[in-house]
């Protein structure tokens, strides 16, 4: 009798090797939380720094700390949700209470962060900003690890996972547009300064807070694998998950491309209004055009990722990225139209450069999971995070550098000879020659985990 009870117990906690089928309904369902996620990113990335300036009237060197500040404390906070995502045990699973409280916690903190009170004093305003900024990427830290670590748990089946991610990088997309599109006509609505922005940031804040909530509750009805023990301290899994080649390659490769993409997207509207003279509005334009093929082209890479493999696909997309971006330098000192068609085909590579890598990483801490007996994927996806959001703000600082390198003259106005000519190379071919360099990283995941996300 106590054979057969000791044989229930072993059977009954063994996880499920063949979990039902997800449907894209709920695929789709968990996947618009990207709108939040995104538009948490893109917004402030797009308006903040003008707000800083030209709203609340702080010197333009110091608006820089309220961005810097808050992305310095994310590169140490994803990992720690990441690590406790791991280790939490609750009835609904690990990753779905962060998401239910980083949504929560996000409403607030967002509305908040283009809410700044009147004061007499410029550093208070300051530091009332960096400090709503904090408050608003740590509400989305809390919600983003578990969100992009979920994917990787939903199945052992690589093309279904790949589905799931695939209906989440869709509706990153709509996130974008809403952020890039959505947001200046709130502000315009609400009459422009602070009441606009005002307007703004709460209307985004419960679009966004309604998408994650209902991405939440997809959530609850994934599969869930048994928690793992708990690592005796936390530098060591750390420690561990840098010494996976697989993860530590594709981490390096793809965190490349981040600069590249920050680069691209930080000069566009040096290139509108210097290089192409077109109207501030054309910068929309082109940030649509490059979303749309972006999400159009999605299928495509998913079909060819299951043709050819993971890893092969992923280098075909960074090879176009490579092309789409130096064709940039080819169209912007031509014409309009032919950036338009640059940008598309630039979109097109960026959608499998996005898809991917978030493919291969389930896989990449799998891998180490099989190694020490234990399983760490929020840990992994902080880290992962955390390096995306460093690669971000290197290439918008770099991108700076050889602007104020090459004599930009801020404050806009005549230019130097010298400035408008750097202007189509630091935005096409350096970010190109960035991409190329990433390539190397991925030719060595290539060698060290040969076939990593094709089995399941």
């Amino acid at each position: 009798m106590a054979k057969l009870r000791r044989l229930y117990m072993s059977v009954k906690d063994f996880p499920e090797t063949q979990p039902a089928k997800i449907s894209h309904l709920r695929s789709a369902i968990f996947g618009s939380g990207s709108i939040g996620v995104a538009a948490c990113v893109v917004t402030p990335q797009l308006l903040l720094l003008y707000y800083l300036t030209e709203i609340l009237a702080i010197p333009a060197a110091w608006a820089g700390l309220a961005v810097l500040i808050p992305k310095l404390w994310e590169f140490f906070f994803d990992p720690t949700v990441g690590n406790y995502s791991d280790r939490i045990i609750t009835r609904w699973g690990r990753r779905v209470p962060f998401l239910l409280i980083g949504a929560l916690l996000f409403i607030p903190c967002f509305a908040l962060l283009f809410s700044t009170p009147r004061v007499s004093d410029w550093r208070i305003s300051l530091a009332i900003v960096t400090l709503s900024y904090a408050l608003c990427t740590s509400a989305y830290s809390v919600y983003a690890v578990p969100f992009i670590t979920l994917p990787g748990e939903v199945s052992d089946d690589p093309a279904e996972r790949t589905r799931v991610i695939a209906w989440r990088i869709a509706f990153v997309g709509v996130g974008i547009l809403v952020a890039g599109g959505l947001a200046p006509k709130f502000v315009q609505w609400g009459g422009g300064g602070r009441a606009g922005y005002m307007m703004m940031g709460i209307a985004l804040s419960f679009i966004c807070g309604i998408t994650m909530f209902s991405a939440a509750v997809a959530a609850k009805g994934f599969p869930k694998l048994p928690a793992p023990p708990p690592p005796a301290e936390f530098i060591h899994p750390i420690r561990r998950l840098l010494s996976t080649r697989a993860y530590r390659w594709l981490w390096i490769s793809y965190n490349l491309q981040m600069v590249a993409i920050a680069g691209n997207s930080a000069t566009l509207p040096f290139v509108i209004k210097y290089v192409l003279h077109q109207p501030d509005s054309a910068v929309a334009i082109i940030f649509v055009i490059i979303t749309a093929a972006n999400l159009l082209s999605i299928p495509i890479w998913v079909r060819l990722r299951h043709h050819r493999g993971s890893i092969p696909t992923y280098r075909l997309a960074t090879i176009l990225c490579i092309f789409g971006s130096a064709s940039l330098y080819i169209a912007i000192t031509g014409n309009f139209h032919y950036a338009l068609l640059s940008a598309a085909f630039y979109g097109i590579g960026q959608a499998g450069q996005q898809l991917l890598p978030l493919a291969l990483l389930p896989d990449s801490s799998r891998a180490e999971g099989k190694i020490a007996g234990t399983y760490h994927a929020g840990l992994f996806t902080g880290i992962w995070v955390a390096g995306e959001k460093l690669g971000l703000a290197l290439g918008s600082a770099f991108t700076g550098f050889l602007l104020g390198t090459a004599g930009y003259i801020s404050g806009g106005g005549t230019q130097t000879a010298a400035a408008l000519a750097a202007i189509p190379v630091i935005s096409a071919l350096v970010p190109a020659a960035i991409f190329v360099v990433s390539l190397i990283p991925l030719r060595i995941l290539s060698k060290t985990a040969p076939g990593l996300g094709d089995h399941a």
